[in-house]
């Protein structure tokens, strides 16, 4: 037997199949990890197909040194899957093939976890409580007696719950064993109290009917908030269940996964397995082998789920579609949407997409006939999308208010506290101020690696870089002219929080930003910490926007729409309005609700239809005006990235495969609509010098494409980092 193995080094040198004798007795199979002797070392490897004849000189072939795991740690739809990712993302099969796997599993790095556990030796019980006892009845050990209790009850318990010089004791007189016990990590577990199906609306019904009667299908499932989309997913696992199958369902946040867990846990008796980057090394083994071991049907997750090592796949649910965190910002530089789209196709399962704002190129496609377009237009319970109103902060400055709360949010708040409710205050900036600058000459502080401005933070009271992460003290004259007319400017969610404090004495507040959620479970205490009425106004960056039910917020706020509306990115209105639209979406859910929108540009088409949760008409009025931009959805984008140390190299390569693509293009050049070179938005991070290509192409034919794909996997630049994005999320 041969096995053509893939080796887990990702260089396009060695992208291609070694073949291996495997050694009599060894048990292999398509998807295992082996150890095999390649360049004068041993190196992992993945065994991809094996063969009874060999294609090589027999007596050159070298052997499989071992076997790593004694079961295939890749299926067969992970390995197709992989391939599509090479050829798709420009990468080689090894990087692809990595995804697929924990890196505790790839690299070893994590062990099983064990605990010394007690046990009776039945056959001597009898002895061993005889002996604890006087002639009068009386005990003589008492301590060793409770071990005895609480073992024989218990059956078995870990040796550090039972007092140690009791137990060392037994041990002597050989009453009981002690043994490794494994024990089992969870990322999630909790107590909580089963609830049984509730009727589901007509909407509901009618839109999980038209689900399970095309099973396999493709549905963009298009809910306003608080229509009741997950009850619809919870119906759709349920069916997967039955047909023994299983489920993985996506969210686009870490801190979603303790909501969705708690209400999955609370309606199936199912293991659920939970996967995202911020599980420790052994919770992700762990994790892991559950679904490998098929211990656990359901799969919940952010977007490294997808890949999650599943059988008889039922359906792939991917929560809050829009979000832009569903896109690798590694390499590959994958799209969860897409994985999900072809792991589907592979295994026959049906994908269901859901959103109150559909990403506007998925809601083309469901026009397109690619999805069918599931519609529920109305809240559950009866209740009413939340009142939206819009405060002009010009008009605020002209009163002399300069804060971060208008006079109308002021009020609303207010009045949110005396009712006992809870308030969501949404800035997508952290830190305190965003930039510091000299009002003497205009020196602004910037990073000494990156080209961008550092941010106050005045806790811990530090500069830093929000790119490459340095920190500097803050200095009290300016550096350049030596005056001390350093000024703060900007608004942070630091700053927007001890506004809050200061105007409302007592409040009890709970900030979430990237800064606040480094801690392992931030994210669940917060959620849980908020659920349970333990502070009053949530105050947070994105992460707050993304589907939290929290039934006594009446009130949230959207404290600057600027911060989104103003960026230079073809994207940035659609951004906008799902921001607005998705915070507006948190209050209101069990009883009416208010939002306050402020803003700078009242009269913005994109503030208005978001006031009046207009989506069908943001929509309409969006892609007009892309289709005359010559933007996606009717055309093609691909940004090519150019980073290098040195700038002269970087420019040097840009220009070099300019010269490429104008050589290699033919008859297909008349596919670019438009082609730009220069520096990237941020010209430099972390001491690299970043060039980008920005290419517009037609969408109709795809030939151009494919033929700059193959032009791009081919070029190598000393020195240079090469990096491409289709259709990028950020510009």
């Amino acid at each position: 037997m041969y096995a053509r193995v893939i080796v887990d080094i990702s260089h396009a040198k060695v992208d291609k199949f070694f073949e291996y004798s495997v050694p009599d007795g060894m048990e292999l199979k398509v998807g295992s990890r082996v150890r095999v002797p390649f360049a004068n070392k041993t190196i992992d490897g993945f065994v991809l197909k094996l063969s009874d004849t060999c294609d090589f000189d027999i007596s050159k072939i070298k052997q499989v040194s071992c076997v790593l795991e004694p079961f295939a740690a890749l299926g067969e739809d992970q390995i197709a899957l992989a391939q599509y990712l090479k050829d798709k993302y420009n990468t080689t099969l090894a990087a692809a093939l990595r995804l697929m796997l924990p890196a505790q599993v790839r690299r070893n790095t994590a062990r099983e976890k064990t605990q010394k556990s007690v046990s009776i030796i039945k056959e001597r019980l009898k002895e061993a409580r005889a002996g604890l006892f006087a002639k009068n009845g009386s005990v003589k050990y008492p301590r060793q007696l409770q071990v005895l209790d609480a073992l024989e009850s218990a059956g078995i318990l870990p040796a550090a719950a039972l007092n140690p010089s009791a137990l060392k004791s037994l041990l002597k007189k050989g009453f009981v064993l002690i043994q490794d016990e494994k024990v089992e990590r969870l990322a999630f577990s909790a107590d909580v109290p089963r609830e049984d199906d509730f009727p589901l609306t007509g909407q509901q019904t009618a839109a999980l009917a038209e689900i399970l009667r095309n099973s396999g299908g493709r549905f963009l499932l298009h809910g306003v908030t608080g229509s009741g989309k997950t009850e619809v997913y919870i119906r759709l696992i349920r069916d997967c269940l039955k047909r023994d199958k299983t489920a993985i369902l996506l969210v686009p946040e870490i801190s979603l996964t303790p909501q969705t867990y708690l209400f999955l846990k609370r309606r199936f008796s199912e293991n659920i397995a939970v996967f995202h980057s911020g599980l420790s090394a052994g919770e992700r083994l762990d994790e892991w082998m559950r679904v490998k071991q098929g211990r656990a049907k359901i799969v919940l997750g952010a977007r490294s789920a997808v890949f999650a090592p599943v059988e008889d796949l039922g359906a792939v649910i991917i929560d809050e579609e829009h979000e832009n965190s569903y896109q690798s910002d590694n390499y590959p530089n994958y799209t969860a949407l897409e994985i999900a789209e072809k792991r589907c196709s592979l295994t026959g399962a049906t994908l269901v997409l859901g959103s109150a704002t559909p990403s506007i190129e998925t809601y083309f496609a469901a026009k397109q006939g690619r999805y069918a377009l599931l519609k529920m237009p109305e809240r559950m319970f009866g209740q009413q999308l939340p009142h939206i109103r819009i405060t002009d902060m010009r008009e605020e400055i002209k009163k002399g208010n300069a804060g971060a709360v208008s006079g109308i949010l002021y009020n609303e708040i207010d009045k949110t506290l005396a009712r006992g409710k809870q308030a969501m205050l949404f800035l997508n900036r952290r830190g305190f101020s965003t930039f510091v600058m000299c009002r003497a000459c205009g020196y602004t502080v910037r990073c000494n690696a990156c080209d961008v401005t550092m941010t106050y933070h005045k806790d811990p009271g530090i500069l830093k870089c929000h790119y490459c992460g340095r920190t500097q003290e803050p200095a009290k004259v300016c550096p350049e002219c030596g005056k001390p007319y350093l000024k703060y400017f900007g608004m942070g969610t630091q700053q927007v929080e001890e506004e809050i404090k200061n105007l409302f004495p007592g409040v009890r507040v709970i900030r979430m930003d990237l800064d606040t959620m480094t801690a392992k479970d931030a994210h669940k205490k917060v959620y849980n910490d908020f659920l349970k009425n333990k502070a009053d106004i949530l105050i947070g960056t994105q992460m707050i926007t993304k589907g939290f039910d929290f039934e006594n917020v009446r009130l949230s706020a959207v404290i600057a729409a600027e911060t989104m509306l103003n960026i230079p990115d073809y994207r940035s209105a659609e951004r906008t309005f799902m921001l607005i639209t998705q915070v507006a979406g948190r209050a209101g859910r069990k009883e009416p609700g208010e939002v306050v929108l402020q803003t700078y540009h009242p009269d913005n088409y994109v503030i208005r239809r978001a006031q009046n949760h207009d989506y069908e008409g943001f929509y309409e009025e969006e892609t007009a005006l892309r289709r005359i931009g010559n933007l996606p959805p009717f055309t093609a984008m691909m940004e090519l990235l150019f980073s290098g140390k040195d700038e002269e190299k970087t420019i040097h390569a840009v220009k070099d495969f300019l010269r490429k693509i104008n050589a290699v293009m033919g008859e297909d050049k008349s596919d670019i609509i438009s082609i730009r070179a220069g520096e990237a938005p941020i010209r430099r991070i972390n001491q690299m010098s970043r060039y980008v290509i920005y290419l517009n192409l037609k969408k109709e034919k795809d030939s151009g494409i494919k033929k700059i794909l193959h032009l791009f996997r081919s070029a190598a630049y000393d020195d240079v980092l090469l990096g491409i994005e289709m259709n990028p999320m950020n510009l």
